[in-house]
């Protein structure tokens, strides 16, 4: 594989670690502010686990150090948003189920430890879709970070460049249905926040709202 080609990967890889940074903070700002699917990003760790596992499996390098850092911001950003379970519950849960997983993909080829993957990562929007679309319909701004979901926007774009040119199937399926997803994810929030804005009915006041809120 050519040094072009894996240098889309690890730019995606970088993007992905970048973006949980500013989800993070978002949330420590706003701690009693709902939005933030713990459902997505559990799913996310375990997916990421899964595709740091089948790197390993496939000496697909691109996969490793991204992953490693990404399973930490999503564990992170788990035990940091309001939810009805505890956090020692919520750890609990994922590290079983993570482990599960794990002992699977030990029984499976490399190609099929990134199905596997690939299948965990179809999942992993779904929650945050309903939970932006249709539980807070109706509702104003979440705490959901615009900076994070333009940059899951940019890196799946380039994993989407990466598997054409590398004709990585699983890595091609997945990114289209998270960059598809995470696409209508930013659609409507970004809607939402500029409806809240122009309802103030001032053009500054929108630009603030909307880059305070990022």
């Amino acid at each position: 594989m050519s040094l072009s080609v894996d240098l889309l990967a690890y730019l995606g890889s970088a993007l992905g670690v970048a973006m949980v940074v500013p989800q993070i903070l978002r949330i420590v700002k706003n701690p009693g502010m709902g939005g933030v699917s713990p459902w997505t990003w559990a799913i996310a760790a375990i997916s990421c686990t899964s595709w740091m596992y089948y790197g390993v499996r496939a000496h697909s390098l691109p996969q490793i150090p991204g992953n490693v850092f990404l399973v930490s911001g999503a564990i992170a950003i788990v035990l940091l948003v309001p939810a009805a379970w505890s956090r020692a519950r919520r750890a609990v849960l994922l590290g079983s189920v993570t482990v599960l997983f794990l002992a699977i993909g030990s029984r499976l080829e490399a190609e099929q430890v990134g199905f596997l993957a690939f299948g965990i990562g179809l999942l992993g929007m779904w929650p945050q879709v309903y939970e932006t679309v249709w539980l807070r319909r109706g509702m104003g701004p979440s705490a959901l970070s615009l900076t994070t979901q333009v940059l899951k926007v940019v890196s799946q774009s380039l994993w989407l460049s990466f598997a054409i040119l590398a004709t990585d199937i699983p890595v091609l399926v997945a990114a289209i249905v998270t960059l598809s997803t995470n696409l209508v994810v930013t659609a409507v929030e970004y809607s939402r926040r500029r409806a809240a804005a122009l309802s103030v009915g001032s053009p500054s006041f929108e630009r603030e709202l909307v880059g305070a809120e990022a």
